[in-house]
C-alpha cells in the first residue's frame, strides 16, 4: 500500500558552512571521525558537498558564490568544509596546559595566515587595503565610544527580546 502523505521536499535554501579547524580540543579530527574530510559525511543528505581552503579568500568566495547561486534559484543546501587551523588555544580553560600540536604543524599554518596572504593579495591596491582598515578603526572607535557613553540597562529588562512569542 502506497503512503498517501506527500513527499517533503528537502531542498531548503541553506547554506551550511562547518569551519573545519582539524582539532576537538586537543584531539585531531583523524583521531574522532572515520574520515579526515568531514565534507564526506554529508553523503546521506544527498546535498552538494565542497571542501575548501578555509584560509584561501578568494576560495571561500567563489564557493560561498556558488552556494548561495543554488540556494537562491531552487537547487537546495550546500554544506561547505572550510578546512582552517585554530593557532591558539581552544579556550582558557586550556590555556595553561601543554601544547601537544607538532611544532611544524604550528609553523605551517602560521605561514598559511588568511589576513596576511590576503593582504599579499591586495598589496597592488595598498591605498585601497588602507583606507579599509582605516574605516574599520574609525566604525570601531565610534562603536566602543558609543558603548561606553551608553547608560547600563535596567535589570528588569533583562530577558527583553530573549524568548520569542509563542504563537499558536
Amino acid at each position: 500500500m502506497a503512503d498517501a502523505r506527500p513527499r517533503i521536499d528537502w531542498r531548503l535554501p541553506a547554506i551550511w558552512v562547518c569551519e573545519n579547524n582539524q582539532y576537538a580540543v586537543k584531539t585531531p579530527v583523524a583521531d574522532a571521525l572515520p574520515t579526515d574530510h568531514i565534507s564526506d559525511l554529508v553523503a546521506p543528505a544527498e546535498m552538494p558537498s565542497v571542501r575548501v581552503d578555509g584560509n584561501d579568500v578568494e576560495a571561500v568566495h567563489a564557493v560561498a558564490s556558488e552556494a548561495v547561486e543554488r540556494a537562491r534559484s531552487g537547487g537546495g543546501p550546500t554544506f561547505i568544509e572550510a578546512v582552517t587551523f585554530r593557532r591558539t588555544w581552544h579556550s582558557f580553560r586550556y590555556a595553561n596546559l601543554p601544547e601537544v600540536r607538532p611544532a611544524e604543524q604550528l609553523a605551517e599554518w602560521e605561514s598559511r595566515d588568511p589576513i596576511a596572504r590576503l593582504a599579499s593579495l591586495l598589496s597592488t591596491e595598498a591605498a585601497e587595503l588602507s583606507a579599509i582598515a582605516e574605516a574599520v578603526e574609525t566604525e570601531l572607535d565610534g562603536a566602543v565610544e558609543f558603548a561606553e557613553a551608553s547608560p547600563f540597562p535596567d535589570v528588569a529588562d533583562l530577558a527583553d527580546d530573549v524568548y520569542a512569542e509563542v504563537t499558536r
